[in-house]
């Protein structure tokens, strides 16, 4: 009789449409919100509001079922109506929060969703890493894509003709001080299908090695710090998520 091993994994990996993420994602984000009151008051789950989201989550369960049994008419019904269900509920607000998903059943491949029309899962393969971000709460890690993700040849893949999405541009500095010190900085120029965006429409968060910063200038370099630091920009715009990475020398010479 073989013997049974106890494991703790991080995820558990449950099977949605990938076009359905979005909408799951929204769902859970309202049970949250929702969830203590209903179990607060036996009555709440009465209230034409909490008994809307029962019915979302119950209703997004058998779009999952139909779409299962090859009943896809009846499952894009389910799911209008749900999408419907959720903006009636926030009164037309978006309560969807820029999140990262794992996308295989070992939950180690991960991936940034952005949320459309069909929902979007971007690997950002700069240096060979793929890159976790969750926004808010000033952490980042990261996951080494395996040998099937990397380009056959060695060569970087050729830039398409035609900018589509989002596109972000940075190129890091160092800037004297004047008193001995200096700070990082960096060009940034952010596009979105080639057309260049103005920053302030978007959500920009900065990293210098590792350390989530609000301005570059919050950082002061000396003699002390000479050597190889890392810039990290992470650029959020029209529900896209961009990571530029990028490592700079630093001297005093």
């Amino acid at each position: 009789m073989s013997q049974l091993i106890q494991v703790e994994p991080e995820y558990v990996y449950v099977t949605i449409p990938a076009e359905y993420i979005c909408v799951y994602h929204r769902i859970l984000a309202m049970l949250a919100d929702y969830g203590e009151e209903m179990l607060k008051d036996c009555k709440a789950s009465c209230t034409d509001r909490n008994s809307g989201v029962i019915e979302c989550k119950n209703m997004f369960d058998a779009a999952v079922a139909a779409r299962k049994l090859g009943k896809n008419k009846l499952a894009e019904t389910l799911i209008k109506y749900i999408k419907a269900k959720i903006n009636q509920i926030y009164q037309g607000k978006d309560n969807s929060t820029s999140f990262v998903f794992p996308i295989d059943e070992n939950g180690e491949i991960k991936a940034f969703v952005s949320c459309g029309e069909r929902p979007k899962f971007e690997i950002n393969a700069d240096d060979g890493m793929l890159y976790e971000h969750k926004f808010g709460n000033g952490f980042d890690e990261h996951f080494k894509l395996g040998p099937e993700d990397e380009s056959p040849d060695g060569k970087e893949p050729e830039e398409p003709e035609e900018e589509v999405g989002l596109v972000i541009d940075f190129t890091p500095d160092y800037e004297d001080n004047g008193d001995d010190t200096w700070s990082p900085c960096g060009e940034l120029e952010v596009r979105y299908d080639g057309i260049v965006v103005d920053k302030y429409n978007c959500v920009i968060t900065y990293y210098f090695d590792d350390m989530e910063v609000k301005e570059w200038n919050e950082i002061t370099l000396d003699s002390s710090d000479v050597g190889v630091h890392n810039f990290k920009v992470v650029v959020s715009y029209n529900n896209n998520v961009k990571i530029e990475n990028r490592n700079l020398t630093f001297n005093t010479i």
